[in-house]
């Protein structure tokens, strides 16, 4: 699942993903910026991302987990983790 850091927001702001998923953030814009978990607090930090330049973080446990740009802390989002669904394998 790719988020977009684009004119001092990030696209889309909010997602849904499954446990296990991967969420990469990409700078696209001009200024420098962060995806720093804000709740739980320490979760995640990209460090500063320049232009180009993007960073991973994979969700293993359920649960929400807000964010921001520590550069420019109106710039927020949003990651609600579910479940993994397994649907059982019928063979014929």
């Amino acid at each position: 699942m790719d988020v977009q850091i684009l004119d001092f927001q990030f696209v889309p702001a909010e997602i849904t993903v499954s446990a296990g998923t991967t969420v990469r953030w990409s700078n696209l814009g001009a200024s420098a910026h962060t995806a720093t978990s804000v709740s739980p607090a320490g979760t995640f930090d990209s460090g500063t991302l320049l232009t180009g330049q993007s960073f991973e973080f994979q969700f293993t446990t359920p649960g929400v987990y807000t964010y921001r740009c520590s550069i420019h802390p109106s710039m927020t989002g949003k990651v609600t983790v579910v479940r993994r669904l397994y649907l059982p394998l019928i063979l014929r």
